[in-house]
């Protein structure tokens, strides 16, 4: 039998996994225990604030996660490139799951946000995560704290809304254009910033 610790996390990782494929409502106890592999009655000892509870921890989850390959996506480039990669890569991630996997918590937003409280301070505190991420790596370039913040709210909402057409359309072309367009976008501010500050192009 697992370790407590060992089985928490599993049900959490397990979760995360079918919350962002499936949903919340599809998704019962029994089916993410049964994709843990962890005992029955595992639920109600870890969870004892049921469903609700176990969805918090797993976009708190899936948002670090997701957060930390944006840092290093940014860290690695100039930020307009980060973007394209980051575009490039989810469209194949989307197009290889049979377009059922999308942003790791856009579904539960979608379909839980307006109904449970916690849910949506704990996806709205991921969002929020990814645009400051973004916002960052505008500002140790050189951008305007303020013109950092606004392009970083425009990154993550251009990206989750071709997400959507993506899955929509089940085609990537929505992801790869908007990758593209803000990857010019982004490069403009930052050329810019460079050329009045002495920035780092």
């Amino acid at each position: 039998m697992p370790r407590t610790t060992d089985t928490r996390k599993r049900m959490v990782r397990s979760a995360a996994g079918l919350f962002r494929r499936q949903g919340y409502a599809a998704t019962g106890w029994r089916q993410v225990v049964a994709d843990s592999e962890t005992p029955w009655g595992s639920q109600s000892h870890h969870f004892p604030g049921g469903k609700e509870e176990l969805a918090v921890e797993a976009i708190a989850r899936s948002g670090a996660g997701y957060e930390r390959l944006l840092a290093s996506a940014f860290a690695s480039g100039p930020p307009g490139a980060a973007v394209r990669l980051w575009a490039e890569t989810a469209a194949a991630e989307l197009e290889a799951s049979g377009w059922s996997d999308g942003c790791p918590i856009a579904t539960i937003v979608l379909e839980q946000a307006h109904r449970s409280d916690p849910i949506a301070t704990a996806c709205a505190e991921v969002l929020r995560s990814w645009q400051v991420v973004a916002a960052d790596a505008l500002a140790v370039r050189g951008v305007e704290p303020d013109d950092a913040t606004r392009l970083g709210t425009t990154l993550v909402s251009a990206i989750e809304g071709a997400l959507v057409l993506a899955r929509a359309g089940r085609e990537p072309a929505p992801l790869l254009v908007v990758g593209e367009t803000l990857a010019e976008l982004l490069d403009r501010a930052v050329t810019g910033a460079g050329s009045g500050s002495g920035a780092a192009p």
